[in-house]
């Protein structure tokens, strides 16, 4: 699934660098949505190109998303060590008493 993620959020350079065509791309992007969920699509020649992109993004985003959030939490995890140290403390204590 990393693969067939990357390979959409390429899309758009592919497109550029004339690697594929707009309809390729379009396709593409409508076959990544019939295999990630299940449902009725229009037939691709009927589907309407601004929702397609919208369901693209909301697939990307709900796949990345716990990702994301380790990474969030981690970052919070290390600044909470480094905010608790003594040192810290000192040092953010002798700013708030420049600042008066």
């Amino acid at each position: 699934m990393d693969d067939r993620i990357g390979k959409i959020q390429d899309i758009e350079k592919r497109l550029r660098t004339g690697g594929i065509t707009r309809r390729e791309a379009r396709k593409e992007q409508y076959d990544f949505v019939t295999d990630c969920i299940e449902g009725f699509l229009p037939p691709f020649e009927e589907m309407d190109v601004g929702e397609l992109e919208v369901v693209v993004v909301k697939i990307v985003n709900a796949y990345q998303r716990p990702a994301a959030q380790e990474k969030i939490e981690a970052s919070m995890a290390a600044l909470r060590e480094v905010t608790d140290r003594p040192e810290f403390k000192k040092f953010t204590s002798v700013l708030s008493k420049s600042k008066r």
